[in-house]
């Protein structure tokens, strides 16, 4: 899944300078595959590691050294950019102490939108934001057995927002509520039973035909309302393909790039913007990817890699069997 990852990451940062698809942005599609992931393997991290509600709190220790090594890293980096290259744009102004804590707590950042922080130091990190509420739920659902009815709940709201009765950007693609389902679709792909398979399916099949109802006009299309449904349909299947296939080193080598390149992406288009008006030609995209690519395998050996054997040492009584699924939890 490691490729299909730094796919998804590529996508995210293509989206920024500008390329769609067919009218759609692939960037929103592509975070949706993450949140499917994302509910894939904390369901496998907890069912493995964290079982009992005692060790809900190593599960968070878990997250945060996952999370944060090379987010700071970044932050700081795209702190130092704009600060010392982009002096008067609207970048420079969000370099005040208060912004930098909130961005610092990562949390705040899915709450932009209730101007909680400035989201232009680092903006692919609002979803990280996202990420945050999801873990702090995450164990709760599935240790006392109520995925179920949180499924169903979200899945109410998202469809409220993605007819537009309430705002559908941020009730359909920002906030927990809206999307809570979409994670937990890929927890019910992890041992998928036949009620979690048929759960999942059926949640492929609506979200195919509301993305064709959207694009034929029957239902009005809203912001990223085409996108997110486009990325339940993809990804859903996506991910539980790609889960069947076996370990390739190659595979965990394009997986473990992939965070950084999601982080580090904005701070190489700050960096050129400094030098030059950035037009983003094939040339130009292909020189931000690079370079990308550069500094996140730099950001993993150096600062990522050592954060493993201390999150290595908060899972106890994991099972060696399953090689994929214990790589696969490492680089997530």
């Amino acid at each position: 899944m490691g490729s299909y990852r730094l796919l998804l990451a590529i996508l995210v940062a293509i989206s920024h300078m500008g390329i769609t698809v067919v009218g759609l942005n692939v960037g929103v599609i592509a975070v949706i595959s993450f949140l499917i992931i994302s509910g894939f393997v904390m369901t496998s991290l907890i069912e493995r590691n964290y079982r009992t509600p005692e060790s809900i709190h190593r599960f968070y220790v878990d997250r945060v050294l996952r999370l944060y090594p090379q987010f700071l890293l970044y932050l700081i980096a795209s702190c130092a950019v704009i600060y010392f290259l982009l002096p008067g744009t609207p970048q420079a102004t969000e370099l005040t102490l208060k912004n930098i804590v909130a961005n610092l707590s990562i949390i705040p950042l899915g709450f932009y939108m209730f101007e909680a922080v400035g989201t232009g130091i680092l903006p692919p990190a609002w979803s990280l934001g996202l990420e945050m509420c999801f873990y702090l739920v995450i164990p709760f659902l599935i240790i006392y057995k109520a995925r179920g009815p949180a499924f169903a709940l979200s899945t109410v709201v998202f469809l409220i927002a993605c007819l537009g009765l309430i705002n559908t950007d941020v009730y359909g693609y920002r906030l927990l509520p809206g999307v809570l389902f979409i994670f937990l679709c890929g927890s019910y792909l992890y041992r998928a039973e036949a009620k979690g398979l048929v759960i999942a399916a059926g949640t492929t099949a609506a979200a195919a035909l509301m993305f064709l109802a959207i694009m034929t006009g029957v239902i009005p299309r809203l912001p990223f309302n085409a996108e997110v449904t486009a990325g339940i349909a993809l990804g859903i299947p996506a991910v539980f393909l790609l889960s069947k296939l076996k370990f390739h080193r190659i595979d965990e080598l394009f997986g473990n790039i992939s965070y950084g390149v999601f982080l580090n992406h904005f701070v190489v288009m700050y960096f050129f913007r400094a030098f030059w008006p950035v037009e983003y030609s094939t040339l130009t995209v292909t020189a931000v990817l690079v370079l990308s690519f550069l500094l996140s395998g730099l950001s993993y050996y150096c600062i990522e890699r050592p954060a493993l054997k201390l999150r290595h040492a908060l899972r106890t009584g994991v099972r060696y069997g399953d090689e994929q699924l214990q790589r696969v939890e490492v680089t997530v």
